[in-house]
């Protein structure tokens, strides 16, 4: 790895692996007076992260990990509460003057009862009701702010137990001087502590809005980047089905499917009871949560969080800690993280504090709250008959007034709460097929150059010993560092400059390397030993080239690009070339002029057929050369663009000037006795006494091409000038007319016209938590088809060998290369399904993988595949890139052929 790479792993370890999870954060102001002490146990243990609630500023800070806490405040009288999980809160009335309040705090066990009401005449644990009532009030809860401002303050800390060698030696501190030049003070050692703290102003706006603001910033990382920012994961929430796309929550619809629930007991916290749910994953699993939520009797909404997540780069934990900001609207004030990280040799520990001040908070006041769902912290009687304005209420009113709901119950609920939430959205925005960025990032200009008084002024969360240290050696770095930019400017570096320049033109003659400047013109020049420049065939033999781009972009956002590639076909002693050109002048609708000319070895199929690596491997290796080429000499022009949102056309005229090849070689590394195949695809319409139309043979061909692609209420994002396509509830249509001539020297009349019509449909749905369900079905055929050969037959793609290095999309796994193109009237469907959770994951050893499991069915049907179907199981994500499936091909549903494919996605 290189410094650059790893010094950004550090940074993300921190906050895009460490904070994992949680909701919002705030911070307090800074201010002379101050209430400080310790929290522990009745056994004097200090209470680690414990919670310091400021009700009438509607401001939090939390503990360090030692039970220290601060807390600064104007004068004044405030009723403080003090709590953590597991501990019943304790609340005190304080009078802030000019002097520092020391308070020490015992907090007293929680302890959770059974109450016979509970009991269940079923059988079933109680947990499970409050569950279902919970999991369907969860979309209300998830959209029941509308406006929000807060203060976030935000500490972690990251603590390396072990580093290997290898890392130790590439991962260096160092620092950044005024002009921007880094230098390098020592390498990174087990040990190390570093940390990371940064003051922000957060404001949210419904349905999805943040603005953050980097007030200030101090970091201790090796490269402080203020850049840095939890503003991803704030949007997260439990009420969410999925957390931050990265495990399932135990509020989500589909909860069932993969948690226990168990009913720990009640307690009454003022005049609300407090219910204890242990979850438990029905199978181990990294896209699940372990660990025990507290839910609020009648309000039906999180208390608190504390869940454990064991993934790949180590056990997370997540305790989140929730209370009535106003009315009824409990929002978590307090997060303590903890992680132990276990990844490519790394031991670490990770852990931060926050601190909350929420500024303003409004209710979503368009989405009507259940008059059953209240509080008597807050509510009176006349909550409770609040008057039902809408159908949808009258049926939520009539699921949560029931005593015990079923499963069926609480699917129909949240259903309907997410319709609810859905409505409560101004039609500006809920019609609106524009995704807006939802996150503006102002980082103040001064952010990262704060100085230690400022700091000590406005730290909500002491410091402990570690982090001190920490910035004591990160202080001593930069002095230390700043004496050996003044030893090192009396060195001449020329020898060491001549030989660096050296390796660094070595290394992109070899790998390539991209040039470019502040006009917008950029050289990309693709290096001598990139594996695509290597190849070998039958008909070329042994083929090396290399390949150039030429970009320019103006201030318009209009852009042209060239991209020549040119080849060597050292058997066919031929030269091979391509020149690929495009102007694009319209972003947003995608206006772009494009022409492709050349004279190269094509491939004869254009369905997809072998890659040029696996050709070149099974020919020089096995002599089975299953790639069949053409000689071809072309010239095409195009037009495409967007007429409206979700309808695009593409309009091309080409002419090619085809010639059929012959092999010109039969080297081969491995003499396996085999013979090679001739020139000529295995195909029946190609086997001696087929029709004689359909054979290979030269020929000029010209053809006018139109592609109309629609996708009905197409969303789309604004990204830097240029429009980006998203999802769409509807399906994409793709239909496709080509007028094509071919023409004949050996005919009296040389000129055959055909035309050919081909229509598409298609679309992915997520149906539920990493699951998703493809579909694509479509037709074509030909009006008049006299005298076309070959090379203008649909062409569909098939991948036999047992061993791939693409993921090909609508692919049948069975049929040989070549074999289903057909000049006919076809039909054909591809289908897939994916979830994690469908057999293997069930089983030990295998359910803490990240690997999903796939269902496919194909189908063609044409002249001679009538009716071919192939179904097939495989098992995706094997060490990230491997898909290992088995297929198995029926012929009018009868059984015809099996195989199994391994996929391994690296291009």
């Amino acid at each position: 790895m290189n410094r650059l790479l790893l010094n950004k792993l550090l940074q993300l370890t921190i906050f895009g692996t460490i904070i994992l999870i949680f909701s919002i954060l705030n911070l307090s102001p800074a201010a002379a007076q101050m209430i400080k002490g310790r929290i522990t146990s009745q056994s004097g243990e200090p209470v680690p992260y414990a919670t310091v609630y400021i009700q009438q500023l509607r401001q939090g800070t939390t503990a360090n990990a030692k039970g220290d806490y601060e807390i600064k405040l104007l004068p004044g009288s405030y009723q403080v509460t003090y709590q953590s999980l597991g501990y019943s809160p304790v609340s005190f009335e304080m009078a802030v003057t000019d002097q520092v309040i020391e308070k020490n705090v015992i907090l007293p066990l929680q302890y959770y009862q059974i109450p016979e009401v509970r009991i269940t005449a079923t059988g079933e644990d109680p947990a499970y009701g409050i569950m279902r009532k919970t999991i369907g009030m969860a979309p209300y809860y998830l959209n029941n702010i509308s406006h929000y401002k807060a203060d976030v303050y935000i500490k972690g800390n990251l603590i390396f137990n072990r580093l290997p060698r290898l890392l130790q030696k590439q991962m260096t501190i160092s620092v950044r001087n005024e002009k921007g030049t880094r230098t390098e003070v020592r390498r990174i050692r087990e040990g190390d502590v570093f940390m990371i703290e940064s003051f922000n102003e957060v404001e949210f706006t419904a349905p999805d809005k943040y603005v953050q603001k980097v007030i200030s910033v101090n970091s201790t990382l090796p490269e402080q980047d203020v850049s840095i920012s939890p503003m991803d994961l704030i949007q997260a929430s439990f009420y969410e089905p999925l957390l931050a796309n990265i495990a399932i929550s135990p509020l989500s619809p589909q909860a069932f499917s993969h948690y226990r629930f168990r009913y720990l007991g009640a307690t009454s916290q003022g005049n609300n009871i407090i219910n204890k749910i242990q979850v438990t994953p029905k199978v181990k699993s990294q896209q699940l949560f372990e660990g025990t939520i507290t839910i609020i009797e009648d309000l039906w909404c999180l208390q608190s969080v504390d869940l454990t997540n064991d993934n790949i780069a180590g056990k997370i934990n997540i305790q989140q800690l929730y209370v009535p900001v106003q009315d009824d609207i409990w929002m978590p004030v307090s997060h303590k993280f903890a992680m132990n990280i276990g990844i490519v040799g790394v031991r670490a520990d990770a852990e931060y504090g926050s601190s909350v001040r929420y500024l303003e908070v409004k209710p979503n006041k368009a989405l009507q709250k259940p008059a059953v769902v209240t509080s008597d912290f807050f509510a009176g009687p006349a909550a409770a008959n609040e008057a039902v304005t809408s159908r949808n209420q009258q049926k939520i009113e009539e699921i949560l007034t029931k005593e015990e709901l079923s499963n069926r119950d609480m699917a129909r609920l949240s259903r309907i709460m997410k319709k609810e939430s859905k409505e409560s959205i101004p039609d500006s925005i809920r019609n609106s097929l524009e995704v807006k960025d939802n996150t503006t990032k102002i980082v103040d200009e001064n952010a990262g150059k704060k100085d230690s008084a400022y700091w000590a002024a406005i730290r909500p969360i002491p410091l402990s010993e570690l982090e001190m240290k920490s910035l004591r050696i990160r202080d001593s770095i930069r002095r230390e560092s700043s004496l050996k930019e003044i030893q090192t400017d009396s060195i001449s570096p020329g020898r060491t400059r001549k030989k660096n320049r050296f390796v660094t033109a070595l290394s992109r003659a070899g790998f390539g390397h991209t040039w470019s400047d502040t006009t917008g013109l950029n050289f990309n020049f693709g290096g001598l030993i990139e594996s695509d420049n290597f190849s070998f065939n039958t008909v070329d033999g042994f083929i090396y080239g290399m390949d150039f781009r030429l970009s320019k972009r103006w201030k318009n956002n209009s852009s042209l690009s060239l991209s020549p590639e040119i080849k060597w076909a050292f058997s066919r002693e031929s030269l091979l070339w391509r020149l690929n050109g495009s102007y694009s002048f319209d972003r947003i609708k995608h206006k772009q002029l494009f022409f492709r000319t050349g004279m190269i070895s094509r491939d004869i199929s254009t369905g997809g057929s072998i890659s040029t690596l696996l050709n070149t491997v099974t020919t020089l290796f096995m002599e089975r050369n299953y790639l069949k080429l053409y000689d071809t000499r072309y010239v095409y022009f195009g037009y495409r663009g967007e007429i409206v949102n979700g309808l695009s056309i593409e309009l091309t005229a080409g002419y090619d000037n085809r010639k059929t090849l012959e092999n010109t070689t039969g080297f081969t590394l491995i003499n396996t006795s085999r013979e090679y195949s001739d020139n000529i695809p295995d195909n029946k319409y190609l086997v001696p006494g087929a029709d004689p139309d359909y054979a290979l043979r030269d020929q000029e061909h010209y053809e006018i091409v139109t592609n109309v692609t629609f996708t009905p209420k197409q969303r789309y994002r604004i990204s830097n000038g240029t429009k980006v396509p998203l999802d769409s509830e509807w399906p994409t249509f793709e239909f496709t007319w080509k007028h094509g001539i071919n023409e004949f020297s050996e005919l009296t009349e040389p000129w055959k016209h055909f035309d050919m019509l081909k229509l598409y449909v298609g679309k992915e749905t997520s149906i539920g938590a990493f699951s998703s369900f493809y579909w694509r079905i479509g037709t074509g055929g030909f009006l008049n088809k006299s005298w076309l050969t070959y090379y203008d037959f649909f062409h569909f793609n098939a991948q036999p060998l047992p061993l791939l290095i693409n993921d090909y999309q609508d692919a049948f796994r069975l049929p040989s290369y070549y074999s289903l193109s057909t000049p006919e009237f076809y039909g054909d469907a591809h289908i897939k399904f994916t979830t994690p959770y469908l057999m293997l994951k069930y089983l030990p050893g295998l359910s803490k993988t990240l690997m999903r499991e796939n269902i496919s069915l194909s189908y063609l049907g044409s002249r001679f595949h009538r009716n071919y179907t192939e179904i097939g199981y495989s098992v995706s994500e094997i060490s990230f890139i491997g898909e290992l499936g088995v297929y198995a091909g029926f012929e009018d549903l009868k059984y015809k052929d099996i195989g199994i494919r391994l996929v391994l996605k690296l291009q």
